[in-house]
């Protein structure tokens, strides 16, 4: 089911329980637990930025002027800034990196920067061909949730107004960054081969589909990432209930729509609970034809500037 993020795929049950039975598995498991699992190896100025970004004395040109180290990451972040979902029409252009990250915000440019160090990393990773190819399907796949997140989340706020704290933007990062612990257990398996281990791929991969939720919650607390990231990542509701739509609520309509256009068998035994603006929104995209829905999701990306 490639057009899934890997934490949302339902694992062979056979399969599964042969993976957590395995050494590699209980390797993988409790370095979670521990917290010494190794964290992605993203870009010196993302991890300066991480820690720029979480202390309360951090100015906007502290972050400006650590981002002119980075010729990409500061065309990116000009690029979010002028991009149709922060930039109305009533503002000027943004041309430096100063007035970007005012515009952005800290957390916001955080958020941009470790999305783009993650899908690289995924794109260009080091590994064997298996790996890379899986680590190749997670990144598209990610690139489709995060869309179909923010296509979800611009409907539901377009059907109802009182969605306003649901941010587009914020939806389309959550989703690139829900299966971030993918990476770290796929290394964590090129090094356990390295050593002399021998584990058949196939078992493996499920392997990472039993342990990325809570790896991905790992990294997502280690960098500070807000819960609104770290539910969508665990799949769980993870905050006392509210009355409010969440962003794991437009997560899981994202998931459910992708499943019933792709004519999943899985969509039969899944759940979600919609408002009646989540259920005006997945008619909408439902009743598209492929090549509209594919125009949307690339728009929608566009006009985040990713």
């Amino acid at each position: 089911m490639d057009h899934l993020s890997l934490f949302w795929v339902s694992p062979n049950r056979e399969k599964y329980l042969k993976a957590i039975e395995t050494d590699f598995f209980q390797r993988v498991y409790r370095s979670v637990k521990d917290g010494t699992l190794e964290l992605p190896p993203i870009p010196d100025v993302v991890i300066s930025l991480q820690r720029m970004c979480n202390d309360p004395n951090t100015t906007i040109r502290n972050v400006a002027t650590l981002l002119l180290d980075d010729a990409t990451l500061t065309a990116s972040v000009i690029r979010s800034a002028n991009s149709a979902v922060f930039s109305p029409r009533n503002q000027r252009p943004c041309h430096d990196i100063s007035m970007a990250v005012s515009r952005l915000g800290m957390k916001r440019v955080l958020a941009l920067a470790t999305a783009h160090a993650i899908q690289t990393l995924k794109t260009t990773s080091p590994f064997t061909a298996e790996c890379n190819e899986l680590l190749r399907k997670s990144a598209l796949a990610s690139r489709e949730f995060g869309s179909t997140m923010a296509l979800l989340c611009q409907k539901v706020r377009s059907y109802d107004d009182e969605n306003t704290h649901l941010e587009v933007e914020k939806s389309l990062l959550i989703g690139l960054l829900a299966d971030i612990g993918i990476y770290s257990a796929v290394k964590a398996y090129q090094a356990y081969t390295d050593e002399g281990n021998y584990l058949d791929f196939e078992i493996a991969s499920h392997v990472f589909y039993s342990v990325s939720k809570e790896a991905s919650r790992f990294i997502l607390k280690s960098w500070d990432f807000d819960i609104d990231f770290v539910e969508v990542s665990v799949n769980r509701r993870i905050r006392k209930a509210e009355d409010d739509i969440t962003y794991l609520d437009i997560a899981k309509m994202a998931n459910h729509l992708l499943l019933f256009r792709a004519n999943d068998e899985d969509i039969a035994d899944h759940e979600v609970e919609i408002t009646l603006a989540g259920a005006e929104a997945l008619y909408e995209l439902s009743n598209l034809n492929e090549k509209d829905f594919r125009s949307q999701l690339t728009n929608i990306v566009n006009n985040c500037g990713f």
